[in-house]
């Protein structure tokens, strides 16, 4: 079956379909269909003229490396490059009938990652490749690790109906003592004579550059596969000084390519502002590269949670590495990290050392903590190293990286970065700090930026930190907000004989009160119809408790009591107040499409075309230097062309503007491009113009067609599944402190940039505006009787999509006495910008199916306000503004 397709579904798309392949990985197999549509696999093969016709199709190819076919595919770290492997052995499979695979990994840590990714096909194994692929959901691919090759029945290698995929890790191919060498009493030969004996083995190189090695390369040769496939990320080799190039590159995707698509984190350098590090010895610069790192470090745990908290997401536990150069100095690093002169000893049982002299239990231990130091209950949050981990070790929350060792060669700057390139959400989030991963580089800072800007970099210079600017981030969960003031702190506090300017006796208190929140809310969620009263928690808040004051239980105890007493009743009644019956909602369906492109003129100004003489140049290609020759070429006959019907045709062909519903605004425009023209220009040059630059006047129709463009819905299907009382959490960023509500911002400062407190009916405390008008509004709820309480909604609060996908955040929640109210507060030049109309519209059909559920089940209808901002001033009378700017 070489050669033939025993699968005619699985065509390149299909397989790309069917395995989410990313574009490079799909390129990748698109190549190597190519190569194999001109040369048939064979033992056999004239390796010359295979050359020859590789180069003819990619130039970037020079030449085979190896004694037998075999072609490099250079794919950046973190691109996914196992992937790439189970791409290609199902098509290599499925098109060309191959059915033995032999994959071959650099180290022992690939090698238990290659068993993972290509055998354990378990429904919690997320990482195997063959997930989805058809031909292989009955018959699962036959893998062979370890020493299964001695174990098990020579029949199983012949008898399956799937592929044999033979793991192993090169180290059992260039020792001098092989097993696989040996006599196999189930073969009648050994291992490596039947494998070298097959006559579709395809060979799969992991990191290929390991195997350059005259050894590997002996051990390689002689299996004699029909085909060789090389994966690395760095397809060069050091020969000393000397960086050799691999010369069987088919495809490169470099890491510079990977950062620009979207595919990994992007690196950013960290520095001190000024620094000159020629004044420091190694020891001091070490120690202040330490301890810059680990600030970045805190500040990307405080990222990462406000992340989770803020967008639903689960909590991703960031952590630190640092390179040293050799094994002693790897050693003081340790000691310095775990002494108290680093961060007061905080971190002495959170630091892990790996490398290479470790041995037995140490070793062992210290992998394991390793491999699992991403999980949330691994306490280790710095990895010390010296040059083993530059390879196989997949991990997605590494942060920092703080190379104390100075790092010679591309190579080695390649991998170290590499390690921190995979994006823990699986896709970038849009928040520059979650998708970075930051090199302290105070010694090697302008080096590292000065290779950043040149064209072969292998990665973008995106940012820079100073540390000397940096500061420790300060957020904190916004919370309900029940008491105005300290006043009843203090006097449960001094009823309990506890001191209320003692910080821990504060905390204490504190604790207390947001655990009878909690549970409060929790009994809420599960009855929300129920009045909750203090017995019905009071047994979950002592256990509560008790498991976060295990050194102080007396205490706890004895304040426990107190404040049930004095204020148990009141702040779980409080805390029932503080909620609101927000329907939660799923959009099932969101109906018919309805185009809105507000009316508009188009505007001209980019628009400057001149007709193009029709002539035609002639230019020596060797001598670039030589004067070209210009020559008249045969007029085009613009007589026969409809310079309307181009610029239509072209805006239809735009897959985001559907013409058949803006038909008319659409030939308004085109109208007016053309009227400008021929004001200017004889017909036949307005024909010339439209024909020569229609690409480009097409796509600035695009342009300003989009600018203009919503989408609304009709007949949107939502589904209910209850009425949610608990209001989401988030965190809230308070460095720059707090300001009281009634603190206009200052000349030139973003109030976006500001935290406020103080009010007296928000439900929730502190908070941020978008807007000033947004935080007159909140003190004119404030100070309207009318208004019970507002929220600032979380963003993930409503699930409210619009135009495609995108999501609605209103800017406030009212409750008043029958009603709550989505309020919408917009610069007047705004109100009727055709993305905000969409969000109108959809709010509105939200509140309308809001509202029916809610009066179904004995609670208040919603509605929509839509307010322009110059109609708000503290003064308001929210009545006013709901009589004057209701939707419905």
């Amino acid at each position: 079956m070489l050669n033939n397709k025993i699968f005619a579904e699985y065509t390149i798309d299909n397989i790309n379909n069917v395995m989410s392949l990313r574009k490079p990985q799909k390129r990748s197999v698109q190549i190597l269909d190519t190569i194999l549509d001109e040369i048939e696999l064979s033992k056999n093969i004239d390796l010359e003229a295979a050359e020859d016709s590789i180069r003819d199709i990619f130039p970037i190819f020079k030449e085979f490396e190896h004694s037998f076919m075999s072609l490099t595919f250079a794919l950046a770290t973190g691109v996914g490059k196992t992937k790439l492997m189970g791409a290609f052995i199902t098509y290599l499979y499925t098109n060309k009938g191959i059915r033995n695979f032999f994959v071959v990994a650099p180290n022992l840590t690939i090698y238990n990652k290659l068993k993972n990714d290509l055998g354990n096909s378990s429904s919690k194994n997320h990482k195997y490749v063959f997930r989805g692929v058809g031909c292989f959901a009955v018959q699962k691919p036959n893998v062979w690790i370890d020493d299964d090759y001695r174990n098990r029945p020579a029949q199983s290698l012949t008898d399956s109906d799937s592929i044999n995929i033979y793991i192993f890790n090169i180290s059992k191919f260039n020792s001098d003592d092989r097993n696989i060498m040996n006599m196999n009493e189930y073969l009648g030969k050994s291992f490596f004579d039947y494998l070298s004996g097959l006559e579709d083995l395809v060979l799969i190189m992991d990191e290929s550059h390991h195997y350059r090695a005259k050894a590997s390369a002996n051990a390689i040769n002689t299996l004699n596969p029909v085909l060789g496939l090389e994966l690395t990320a760095t397809p060069q080799v050091q020969e000393g000084n000397k960086t050799i190039l691999f010369k069987n590159v088919v495809y490169e995707y470099p890491l510079s390519k990977a950062i620009k698509d979207g595919y990994t984190r992007t690196p950013y350098a960290l520095t001190r502002r000024d620094i000159k590090t020629q004044n420091f010895t190694d020891e001091q610069l070490d120690k202040t590269m330490i301890n810059d790192g680990i600030n970045h470090h805190e500040n990307m745990k405080t990222e990462l949670l406000e992340y989770s908290v803020n967008n639903n997401e689960r909590l991703v536990k960031p952590f630190m590495l640092i390179v040293c150069k050799n094994t002693n100095h790897a050693e003081n690093t340790l000691k310095y990290i775990q002494s108290l002169a680093f961060k007061e000893g905080k971190y002495a049982d959170k630091v892990i050392m790996i490398h290479s002299n470790q041995k037995g239990s140490e070793k062992e231990e210290n992998i394991q903590l390793l491999l699992d130091v991403e999980k949330n209950d691994n306490i280790i949050e710095i990895v010390i190293h010296v040059n083993i981990l530059k390879e196989g070790w997949d991990v997605n929350n590494l942060y920092t990286i703080v190379p104390l060792r100075t790092a010679t060669s591309k190579t080695l700057r390649e991998q170290t970065v590499g390690r921190g390139l995979r994006l823990p959400f699986g896709k970038r989030t849009g928040v520059p700090m979650v998708d970075s991963v930051t090199l302290t580089a105070h010694d090697k800072f302008d080096e590292l930026i000065a290779e950043a800007q040149k064209g072969d970099s292998i990665f973008n210079a995106e940012g820079v930190i100073y540390a000397d600017y940096e500061k420790q981030k300060v957020i904190t969960p916004v919370k309900i907000s029940l008491f105005d003031t300290n006043e009843k702190r203090d006097s449960v506090l001094r009823e309990a004989g506890y001191d209320h300017n003692d910080k821990s006796h504060v905390e204490m208190f504190n604790e207390v009160i947001s655990s009878i929140t909690k549970e409060t809310l929790e009994k809420k969620k599960e009855s929300p119809h129920k009045i909750i009263k203090l017995k019905d928690i009071s047994k979950n808040v002592e256990d509560d408790l008790a498991d976060k004051f295990t050194d102080s239980k007396e205490d706890l105890t004895h304040l426990l009591m107190v404040a049930f007493n004095m204020l148990g009743e009141e702040t779980v009644e409080k805390v029932q107040s503080k909620t609101m019956y927000i329907p939660k909602i799923k959009t099932e369906n969101l109906g018919e499409e309805k185009y809105f492109i507000q009316d508009f003129e188009l505007d001209m100004s980019d628009m400057v075309y001149v007709p193009i003489a029709n002539d035609i140049l002639i230019k020596n290609m060797l001598n670039t230097r030589e004067e070209g020759i210009i020559r008249k070429g045969d007029v085009i006959d613009f007589e026969t062309i409809n310079p309307q019907k181009i610029l239509v045709d072209g805006i239809r062909n735009i897959s985001e503007i559907d013409y058949e519903k803006c038909p008319e605004l659409i030939q308004k425009l085109v109208m007016q491009f053309l009227n400008h023209y021929r004001s200017k220009y004889k017909e036949v040059e307005v024909r010339n113009i439209c024909l020569m630059y229609r690409k480009d006047i097409i796509n600035k129709f695009k342009n300003q067609l989009l600018q203009h463009l919503a989408v609304s819905y009709e007949g949107i299907v939502e589904v209910i599944s209850g009425i949610e009382t608990v209001v989401n959490n988030y965190m809230i960023d308070i460095t720059t402190g707090l300001r009281d509500i009634h603190e206009e911002p200052k000349t030139g400062e973003s109030i976006r940039s500001i935290v406020y407190e103080g009010s007296t009916k928000s439900l929730t405390t502190p908070f941020k505006f978008d807007s000033d008008p947004e935080r007159k509004f909140a003190i004119a709820c404030d100070y309207s009787p009318e208004v019970i309480q507002w929220l600032r909604p979380a963003a993930s609060q409503f699930n409210i999509t619009y135009n495609r996908g995108k999501r609605y955040e209103p800017d406030f929640v009212v409750e008043t006495e029958d009603s709550y109210y989505l309020v919408e507060v917009k610069s007047r030049k705004e109100m009727n910008d055709p993305d905000v109309l969409a969000k109108k519209d959809r709010a509105v059909k939200y509140c309308r199916v809001a509202s029916e559920y809610n009066l179904a089940n004995g609670q208040k209808a919603f509605k929509y306000l839509f307010i322009p901002h110059d109609e708000i001033s503290t003064s308001s009378s929210f009545n006013n503004l709901k009589n004057r700017f209701l939707k419905e």
